[in-house]
């Protein structure tokens, strides 16, 4: 597989506002959403989902009980991000910084390169760290 090296831009004054713009702005939909998703809950609660719970099921469904009921799936949501979701990310981040020749990666083994130099230069062989990743 060919790698491409992607060029690494200089951030100027236009690009460090609209990436600080960019990072305030995505933390706070955070709590847009809370709100947009309480007001979207009541109106199809009043609008769609009472009627229908009595009209289909015969369910006298209580707004408290439909709140209860939306945050019982926001928590199973939650649980699914937690498990799959987010280690799946990390996974493939990951894999895309070594595919892609990130100068992270670069910089991490410059470092390890240099201190296995420091390791000779001194002469130790072995650490603690490799000794727990042998016994694993």
């Amino acid at each position: 597989m060919k790698k491409i090296r992607v060029p690494q831009v200089k951030a100027g004054r236009f690009l460090l506002w609209w990436g600080r713009f960019r990072f305030m702005f995505g933390h706070a939909m955070f709590y847009v959403s809370v709100v947009n998703m309480g007001l979207l809950a009541a109106t199809a609660y009043n609008t769609t989902i009472r009627d229908w719970a009595l009209e289909y099921f015969g369910i006298q469904l209580t707004f408290w009980a439909f709140l209860l009921i939306m945050f019982s799936l926001i928590v199973v949501g939650f649980i699914v991000e937690y498990v799959i979701s987010v280690p799946a990310l990390i996974a493939i981040s990951n894999q895309q910084m070594y595919a892609h020749q990130s100068p992270i990666v670069e910089d991490f083994d410059d470092v390890k390169r240099k201190l296995n130099l420091v390791m000779k230069k001194l002469e130790i062989e072995d650490t603690e760290v490799d000794r727990e990743k042998k016994e694993k």
